[in-house]
């Protein structure tokens, strides 16, 4: 079997936690994905004048507002894209951009907030959902042909609760930069400063209470955000993170997949790594990760010539993402794990074993099944159950865990 041309069953990962996904598993994966590499790809998103940051984010504190620009909203709501500082998990000042969507209803006290973390869109500026001409509404999947997402999922019940709803982008997607693909820290600090940004915009009346929502990479994000904020954004009080189907932990051996060069080219920025574990051939696939969509970067690995990796990581890289394994530290808010069994993107039996790692840590967290539901379509049956979740943590009802049986 050619390893290279068995990669066209792995590319629609929208997260890099895929160690059960194997190369001896070709038509079944690519049956799973449904993904043609012949077919034609959706056009990449242009960038536009508002996402030129300049240096104006130098010297602001995370959170303040760079500019904002009013988009189309859902009924009974207000849009707008903005572009706010925050910091990489290192504390470098970034620009980010995002979406805050609010209710038109007037609310008679601050409103708490929701801060989605999206799913893997790819590494390139142009991969930023907020680029899309209409980002605030449910979320879209851009083409059959391309396996990344635009929106907010259950959006129109975020809203009805009256809650503020914002979407951050991540560093580096949109705004200008090196996004840093599954670093956990640094996707934490980007969904926090778009709830302080929020505080910052007068018209949205929010308060400090905020819950967070995430899928896939996101979901990975979700986890950090509940670690990261006590110490980085104590001004918040953060009620709760419901995140679906997470990216439980990093693989464990490099992957010729288009995710793999998405993180190493954010690696390399986060972290300083030589990336010895790639060829010059993988390291062209590198650059071009920040540069095109990650549909694209698989196309052109097949126009290539390998091989792009070599067999093990180096001990940095290996250390680097063990820095990035959720559940390790505690969260002071409690956490909801939703995932299908049948996730064949995010390994069931990893997201199983977040749970001792999470409660050792002293988290409080319960995993919900969802029988015979895979990474994508478990999110619409999983909107009943989160939205009374939210609902919950808004009333300060306790969040009942799971305990090691």
């Amino acid at each position: 079997m050619n390893y290279y041309k068995c990669v066209s069953c792995l590319i629609r990962l929208t997260t890099i936690f895929v160690i059960m996904i194997t190369i001896t598993q070709p038509s079944w994966g690519q049956q799973m994905q449904g993904f043609n590499p012949n077919d034609k790809l959706a056009p990449d998103f242009k960038l536009t004048p508002f996402y030129e940051s300049g240096t104006k984010h130098v010297g602001k504190r995370p959170g303040e507002i760079i500019r904002t620009e009013e988009i189309p909203a859902p009924e009974g709501a207000y849009a707008w894209r903005m572009m706010y500082v925050s910091t990489t998990w290192d504390n470098r000042e970034v620009p980010v951009t995002g979406i805050i969507v609010i209710p038109k209803e007037k609310a008679s006290k601050p409103r708490p907030v929701v801060t989605w973390a999206h799913g893997t869109t790819g590494g390139s500026r142009t991969s930023a959902p907020s680029l899309a001409p209409n980002p605030a509404q449910e979320l879209v999947q851009r083409s059959e042909t391309a396996p990344v997402d635009y929106g907010v999922p259950y959006l129109k019940d975020l809203l009805a609760i009256g809650l503020v709803v914002v979407a951050t982008d991540y560093q580096g997607q949109g705004a200008p930069g090196v996004h840093q693909y599954v670093v956990g820290n640094t996707a934490a600090r980007n969904a926090l400063d778009i709830v302080r940004a929020a505080r910052n915009f007068q018209s949205a009346n929010a308060g400090s209470e905020f819950l967070t929502l995430g899928w896939s990479q996101g979901g990975h994000a979700g986890i950090f955000v509940g670690e990261e904020q006590p110490a980085y954004s104590p001004e918040l009080k953060h009620l709760g993170a419901a995140v679906i189907a997470p990216g439980a932990i990093p693989v464990s051996k490099p992957i010729n997949i288009p995710h793999i060069y998405v993180l190493a080219r954010g690696y390399r920025d986060a972290y300083k790594l030589d990336l010895s574990e790639f060829t010059d051939e993988g390291k062209k696939l590198i650059d071009l990760a920040g540069e095109i969509s990650v549909t694209r970067v698989f196309r052109a690995s097949l126009e290539m010539k390998g091989p792009f990796i070599k067999a093990e990581w180096s001990k940095d890289f290996a250390r680097a993402l063990e820095q990035n394994i959720p559940g390790k530290r505690q969260s002071k808010a409690p956490i909801l794990v939703v995932q299908g069994t049948i996730d064949n993107l995010v390994n069931p039996e990893e997201t199983r074993a977040l749970l001792p790692r999470a409660l050792a840590s002293g988290n409080n967290i319960k995993i919900s099944w969802y029988e015979g539901k895979g990474h994508r379509d478990v999110i619409e049956p999983a909107r009943k159950e989160i939205i009374q979740w939210y609902n919950d943590r808004l009333k300060g009802k306790p969040a009942i865990s799971d305990q090691l049986k």
